[in-house]
């Protein structure tokens, strides 16, 4: 692939993470706002494509920060201890938020809406994803951005 096309998908997989991320921290914020408001309104379906969406935004994610862990351990002699922890960090917290909602989605595709009734645990573990998942989805993006505008 050459430099200038792999900068463009670069920018823009950093777009779709950016914008994926804000997405989910908005409608987690007006969620509850916009349920009481509108008795009419279908906020799981909302979810449902919000999590479709999550889900691509998480494998875009976890190969561009094992990427990105990786070639910090390759260069870790002539690299700060900072820039290896931090690649680590993130390609860790990734994985771990990936997990967390991979678990609750597949949950949920097999057992339906009602599995979330009486499921405090399930709401905890959302809770946990859709806060995690935007500050995730932030910071990759804008070092994927960087990296593809410096290079």
């Amino acid at each position: 692939m050459g430099g200038g096309m792999a900068t463009m998908l670069n920018k823009l997989t950093a777009v779709y993470l950016v914008g994926v991320g804000t997405a989910v921290a908005a409608y987690f914020i007006v969620n509850p706002f916009i349920s009481e408001a509108f008795e009419s309104f279908d906020a799981p379906a909302v979810w449902h494509v919000l999590d479709v969406l999550m889900a691509i935004a998480l494998a875009l994610a976890l190969v561009f920060n094992f990427s990105r862990k990786l070639e910090a351990e390759r260069a870790a002699e002539g690299a700060s201890a900072l820039s290896l922890l931090e690649a680590k960090t993130a390609f860790y917290l990734t994985a771990g938020v990936t997990i967390l909602f991979l678990h609750n989605w597949f949950s949920l595709l097999a057992l339906g809406n009602d599995s979330l009734e009486g499921n405090h645990q399930a709401w905890v573990i959302w809770a946990v994803v859709d806060t995690a998942l935007p500050l995730i989805m932030w910071a990759t993006g804008y070092r994927l951005w960087r990296k593809a505008s410096s290079g």
